[in-house]
């Protein structure tokens, strides 16, 4: 067999293996063979669902671009753009890269198959790359023709769009992968490698978050763009300010600065170089990364057992705190849970400590304190709420004992026992967050008593609420016959509705309360909306602790 021969089969190969990927990614022998009715309707809710949501996001996108262009800044469009797609591809790649390179399950067996690894490494890393092209399509397609409506562009922009979208998942894609990398070699040394990797993650989502902020951190002269007796978007200011806007895209990411200049100018020779660096780039990893490939993933795969344990004093406990010491491990032992379903705490946390350090008037750029103070204060509450009750750990904490369930159904407990386990692994997560959140934002906006005692209650309200609400929709969304968490975290209705679901209905209270609907001081409606919510709470666990445990 020649060489030409051994390459077209080993590139069927790789087709054939993200083909298998795909199919088992989206479900689609869901709809194809599965018999339960109750199943398929799930799965067909969920991508409907899934399908409103990328429309709606696409829109936004579009719409932005509008405004943009409306204002006479079309020249910017190209770079934030490139800027949005870039951030979407790394921060979700960045949570895939762990399990869909290293660590997969089916590890020992796909490496035992006669495939070079060099072709499983492309198969996986085009499987991320089909995934982030699709969100970039995205965000792309829809400002690509705004843009070009407003500017009418010759035929050579199209062309350069286009396959810009197919080029600007790449090295994101790919920066992504090497922290990935980085940071599993790195936990493998270690003997809890679980938790080091998920420090890490959690670490390197931080300073992702961060280094926008500090690389756009020069005064840049936001709140003059705001009219001061209408509150409108001064135009003739905004555009003053394209050059300034245009340098800190360039500074959060130096190849935006390529990409713009070859669709607005035409400039070929920088499309070539931008093109040139994102191929040669993933060239470069896939390369060394196939070097290391089988020593990081066997590194991860392998577990270090004790040689000196010794039995000694055995304790016993409730049947409670047994359950949720099991609950709250299972979730801190898995990355995939820890960086997906405890991001809504740690952006709070952020939040909270940057109002604190550089105070709301840099934090809210772009608004005069003095004219906007009483609704910050007011809605400050649903803010932090909104935000920690992204944490909803007790929607898919059924779910997660996977096909375990039997074991659990087979105890000698009753389900309100488990339902209280997860229940108090949600609060774990949910209430110190809040509270502590809360009078750090009572203190940067210099609040009163009333204000603080509304700022602390309001979070704890809603975290007690999304958490009991979280086990009514574990208990008739689970599933047990899920192959990856990855399934389970991010593909799930579920994990879906307990994670946006008490955001959107906190931003719906926090709007009531401060949109002036209501003839009522802001204060009293909102602590009328959190005993109403506590009550509500109350008739939810009651009715839910008597409910037996989904099949």
């Amino acid at each position: 067999m020649n060489n030409i021969d051994i390459k077209a089969e080993q590139k069927n190969l790789c087709w054939l293996l993200v083909k298998n990927r795909l199919i088992a990614k989206l479900g689609i022998n869901v709809f194809r063979y599965e018999k339960d009715t109750h199943k398929r309707n799930i799965k067909i809710v969920l991508t409907a669902v899934i399908i409103i949501c990328l429309i709606i996001f696409a829109g936004y996108c579009g719409a932005m671009a509008y405004g943009y262009a409306y204002l006479g800044l079309t020249e910017l469009i190209p770079g934030i753009a490139m800027v949005i797609s870039s951030i979407v591809t790394l921060f979700f790649t960045m949570f895939k890269a762990n399990g869909e390179l290293f660590g997969f399950k089916d590890y020992d067996m796909v490496m035992s198959l006669p495939i070079p690894v060099r072709t499983i490494i492309n198969s996986r890393f085009l499987n991320m790359y089909l995934w982030n092209t699709f969100a970039t399509l995205l965000v792309m397609l829809p400002m690509g023709i705004v843009y070009a409506s407003f500017t009418k562009p010759s035929l050579g922009f199209y062309i350069m769009w286009i396959l810009g979208i197919f080029l600007t998942c790449l090295i994101p894609t790919t920066v992504a992968a090497i922290f990935g990398a980085v940071i599993t070699a790195i936990s493998s040394k270690f003997r809890y490698a679980g938790t080091v990797s998920t420090i890490l993650s959690i670490a390197f989502v931080i300073v992702i978050m961060v280094f926008p902020m500090i690389a756009t951190s020069t005064d840049t002269g936001l709140g003059k763009m705001f009219d001061s007796e209408t509150g409108n978007i001064d135009a003739t200011a905004f555009s003053a300010m394209a050059p300034v806007i245009s340098d800190s895209l360039n500074r959060i990411y130096p190849p935006v600065k390529l990409f713009t200049k070859a669709v607005v100018n035409g400039n070929i020779g920088s499309f070539l170089s931008f093109a040139g660096i994102s191929i040669g780039w993933y060239a470069a990893f896939v390369l060394l990364l196939s070097l290391k490939y089988r020593q990081i993933n066997t590194a991860i795969t392998s577990h270090i057992s004790r040689a000196d344990y010794k039995l000694g004093t055995l304790h016993k406990g409730s049947m409670l705190s047994a359950l949720y010491r099991k609950t709250i491990m299972r979730i801190l032992k898995s990355t995939i849970c820890v960086t997906n379903l405890l991001i809504g705490c740690v952006l709070a946390v952020l939040l909270s400590v940057a109002m604190v350090i550089f105070g709301p008037e840099k934090v809210m750029r772009g608004l005069e304190m003095s004219d906007y103070m009483q609704i910050v204060k007011g809605a400050a509450c649903y803010v932090v709420a909104a935000m920690v009750c992204m944490t909803n750990t007790a929607a898919v904490s059924l779910a997660l004992e996977g096909k375990n369930i039997w074991l659990i159904k087979s105890l000698p407990i009753s389900p309100k026992i488990l339902y209280d386990s997860y229940l108090l692994t949600n609060l774990t997560f949910t209430v110190p967050t809040s509270i502590v959140c809360s009078i750090l934002f009572s203190i940067s906006l210099k609040m009163g008593f009333i204000g603080t005692a509304l700022m602390i209650l309001t979070p704890l309200t809603f975290s007690l609420f999304t958490a009991a609400a979280g086990i009514v929709i574990g208990n008739r969304m689970a599933y047990y016959d899920w192959q990856e968490e990855t399934q389970l975290i991010k593909q799930s209705m579920m994990s879906l509705i307990g994670i946006l679901g008490g955001m959107v209905l906190i931003t719906i209270c926090g709007v009531i309360a401060n949109t002036g609907i209501f003839p009522i001081q802001t204060n009293m409606i909102t602590f009328i909306l959190d005993i109403l919510f506590l009550a509500l709470t109350a008739v939810i666990y009651i009715n839910e602790s008597k409910r037996p445990i989904k099949e």
